[in-house]
């Protein structure tokens, strides 16, 4: 729960996503015409709903303790306003993907001789499920649809991978850091 709090707090969920552009061509009559797709206004929903999704373990060996778990996002979802333009035509259109689920490893150690809290050692996505990528409003520019789906793909992999190695471990270990306490030497 303090987790989901951190990240509304933080304006993380919705969490704005940058503006993007892409270029695109097509030969009609041996003329090659180039043209473009912008996508702005985006954001990403479902952060907060990050939860426990598997198996969690807590291991003391020797002078450390060791916490593995999965956690993982159900119905995440991303929306952009998009434009286009392609030989003098310019259309107006949105931009929603689903992400059917993404699955997190965690793997946190604490020395506990040493006086220090949980330390993540690894966190990483370890699952990506699908991305439905659906375009509307496209008009006479339909023919680019796929060439936006590929791109607007590739791009939220790319990004979603970028927010867990950064911001959201950097605000899992805040919280670690804030709520695990040191156990004292005399305990051991």
């Amino acid at each position: 729960e303090n987790l989901r709090n951190v990240i509304i707090e933080n304006h993380m969920d919705p969490m704005e996503l940058p503006p993007i552009e892409t270029g695109f061509s097509d030969t009609i009559l041996g003329i090659t015409w180039h043209g473009s797709a912008k996508l702005k206004n985006g954001h990403f929903w479902g952060l907060s709903t990050l939860a426990r999704t598997g198996d969690t373990s807590f291991t003391v060996e020797g002078d450390k303790a060791r916490l593995t778990a999965y956690i993982g996002l159900n119905g995440a979802s991303a929306h952009y306003d998009a434009s286009a333009e392609f030989m003098g035509i310019s259309i107006g259109a949105g931009v929603t993907a689903d992400i059917s689920d993404i699955q997190i490893f965690l793997d946190a150690e604490m020395v506990l001789t040493g006086g220090s809290g949980l330390q993540l050692t690894d966190f990483r996505i370890s699952h990506l499920g699908h991305i439905s990528v659906d375009v509307s409003g496209l008009g006479p520019l339909d023919w680019i649809l796929e060439i936006l789906v590929d791109f607007v793909d590739t791009f939220l992999k790319d990004w979603i991978v970028s927010l867990v190695e950064g911001p959201l471990k950097d605000l899992i270990q805040g919280l670690l850091d804030e709520y695990v306490p040191d156990i004292p030497s005399r305990l051991l």
